[in-house]
């Protein structure tokens, strides 16, 4: 008796399948992000993203937005040890 052969590969989806599978990528983009951002992240090379991320911080610091605390620097005034 003649066994089948493993294989561990996925065959290839279709044109349609991928089609699909990138619209249901871009609706959760804009859903969770805005359609700005949603552009970013699907529509630009990573060289645009940069120059993007770039300019949105000038403006931010043109405008007064204040740099963001590094997320896992913990600082002495975020420790309240006085309090219970």
């Amino acid at each position: 008796m003649k066994r089948a052969p493993l294989t561990y590969r996925m065959p290839r989806w279709s044109k349609e399948k991928l089609a699909r599978i990138r619209e249901i990528e871009r609706d959760f983009h804009v859903r969770a992000f805005g359609e700005e951002l949603a552009s970013v992240n699907l529509d630009m090379s990573i060289e645009e993203r940069h120059r993007y991320l770039a300019w949105m911080r000038e403006l931010g610091w043109k405008h007064g937005v204040p740099p963001a605390r590094h997320a896992f620097r913990i600082e002495e005034e975020d420790l309240d040890l006085d309090k219970p």
